[in-house]
């Protein structure tokens, strides 16, 4: 089955001095741009549908935004919703102005931003539609890829460390598009970074364009809800950024030059709902016990300085205990939240997109129960709903823990719900 393609990347970089996400630690508006936050969109056609794939420099963006676009792709290029899809790469050193003040959050709207960066997004919807051509298409994988691991416990704890990889290439060999999957929090830059910039994926993506100019790269996170850099990184430093970019892009063209072609260009795609089990929140006298726990253990490892690493541990686990405090408010009288989850066929190869943090025993799951083909799990898709744990009983709670409102019967339900809807797509 023939298939058409083509890609196109624009700017999407916020005004200077305005609020920036990812951090509640941070102080102060930005002050500058270190490196440009960009957007990519991806269409692949076949003769029974047409896919965007919209990679974005951003936080996370709520389900209201991506609605926007697919109802502007409906109604002026007759394209379902189910075959856009939008994920963000989550960069802590983007704008705030695309989630609302919510627990854990902490935004403001922006509403102006969001107006502007939504007009450049379909108008390259539009103009990458207009340049499609005959194309053949590719997966790789590169394994121990060692830019993140497990934030709780480096050594023993679940990383899932492959890097999946989707290749598009014209029919001459040309290399359109490379579309990359990997879990990690982007968040080499901490809380006292005031300059914009993409974090390690706009590093990767800067090195991958010396050795591929014309091609489009586009960068998607997977099981990132409890894997981050801070026992890879050596510092938080913009030096330390272009290092994980170039282990990034190592790894890129690892299973780059491995992939091996897609027989079937089959085009389907599903949008299910999935209910989100709230968790019962402990009361304000029981949180005030956490935190008095979490600070006398803070003071006790600074007394035996202990590494930066471990502290940042505990500070994290503070700051949720700190948010346990808003849930209690905004999440009462609920039981769950419904969410929207989506999966996409191209061939044998699925792209399912989950609307927050997934851990990485939830995405190894799923990899390991998808034994016709590829999956790509990629997450912050289409809305933010939060943390997603899948803990270890007994094991002590985590930031990622406090701070998610949900039980673990969660991330049960968003296992679960995709499998079935990969089965209702084969």
């Amino acid at each position: 089955m023939l298939i058409r393609a083509a890609a196109v990347e624009i700017d999407i970089s916020p005004p200077i001095r305005g609020e920036m996400a990812g951090y509640g630690a941070r102080a102060g508006v930005s002050r500058g741009l270190h490196d440009p936050l960009k957007a990519q969109v991806l269409v692949l056609e076949s003769d029974s549908a047409t896919l965007f794939i919209l990679s974005v420099d951003l936080l996370a963006v709520l389900g209201e935004f991506t609605w926007q676009i697919r109802k502007a792709l409906n109604s002026e290029l007759g394209v379902e919703g189910s075959q856009v899809i939008l994920a963000c790469s989550h960069t802590h050193s983007g704008p705030q102005g695309f989630l609302p003040d919510l627990p854990i959050l902490g935004e403001k709207r922006d509403e102006v931003l969001q107006e502007i960066t939504l007009r450049k997004l379909i108008g390259a919807c539009h103009w990458v539609k207009s340049n499609l051509q005959p194309a053949q298409l590719s997966v790789g994988f590169a394994s121990k890829i060692m830019v993140g691991l497990n934030r709780n416990d480096p050594v023993n704890g679940v990383t899932d460390l492959q890097l999946s990889l989707l290749r598009v290439d014209d029919l001459v060999g040309n290399v359109i598009a490379v579309l990359y999957n990997y879990g990690c929090h982007p968040t080499v830059l901490g809380p006292d970074n005031l300059w914009i910039s993409a974090d390690y994926p706009g590093a990767s993506r800067t090195a991958l364009k010396k050795i591929f100019p014309l091609t489009v790269f586009l960068f998607t996170n997977g099981a990132a809800g409890d894997v981050s850099t801070r026992f890879t990184r050596r510092e938080s430093s913009f030096k330390e950024v272009e290092r994980f970019g170039q282990m990034m892009a190592a790894g890129v063209l690892q299973a780059f030059h491995t992939a091996v072609p897609i027989k079937n260009h089959t085009i389907s795609s599903l949008i299910h709902s999935v209910e989100l089990p709230l968790k019962e929140f402990p009361s304000i006298a029981e949180i005030e016990t956490i935190l008095q726990t979490l600070n006398d253990e803070l003071e006790q490892k600074r007394k035996l300085s202990s590494h930066q690493a471990e502290l940042r541990k505990i500070i994290t686990k503070i700051e949720g205990a700190e948010m346990l405090k808003q849930q209690n408010e905004y999440y009462h009288g609920m039981h769950a939240v419904e969410a929207e989850l989506q999966v996409i066929r191209i061939g044998d190869l699925v792209l399912a997109g989950i609307p927050g943090e997934p851990y990485s025993q939830t995405v190894l799951d799923l990899k390991q129960s998808f034994p016709l083909g590829s999956l790509f799990v990629i997450s912050y898709a289409n809305d933010y709903k939060g943390y997603f744990p899948q803990s270890v009983r007994g094991a002590p709670a985590t930031y990622e823990d406090y701070v998610s409102p949900f039980t673990g019967q969660a991330a049960v339900n968003i296992r679960k719900t995709i499998l079935q809807m990969i089965k209702e797509l084969f």
